[in-house]
């Protein structure tokens, strides 16, 4: 696996902490629709919930990293897999610690 790899499912899985901590079940991980893949499936009461997950190793906040396009393709994978809303984890990691940045409904 390379670092890039790793550095991405280390990001996942700290995410998936992160949400189940907020009270967010996860239901899948790494689903493909189509062409592409959502990062992770959950459900927060009543509504199925699409996540879009960016780490980082330094450097600014990883949700800045998911371009216009980026965005445009995740939010249409959500809306294939009747998801009610979309949201986006950013994690930052260095030596300081980590830092997550939840932006529920994002697009």
């Amino acid at each position: 696996m390379t670092a890039r790899l790793e550095v991405g499912r280390t990001g996942e899985g700290l995410a998936r902490w992160f949400l189940e901590d907020k009270g967010l079940r996860i239901v899948a991980t790494n689903v493909r629709v189509g062409r592409g893949e959502l990062d992770l499936l959950a459900v927060d009461g009543s509504q199925k919930v699409a996540v879009e997950v960016r780490t980082r190793v330094g450097g600014p906040d990883p949700v800045d990293a998911a371009d216009n396009a980026k965005r445009s393709q995740a939010s249409s994978l959500a809306r294939e897999v009747g998801a009610d809303r979309f949201d986006v984890v950013g994690v930052r990691m260095d030596l300081a610690g980590m830092d997550v940045h939840w932006i529920p409904g994002a697009f």
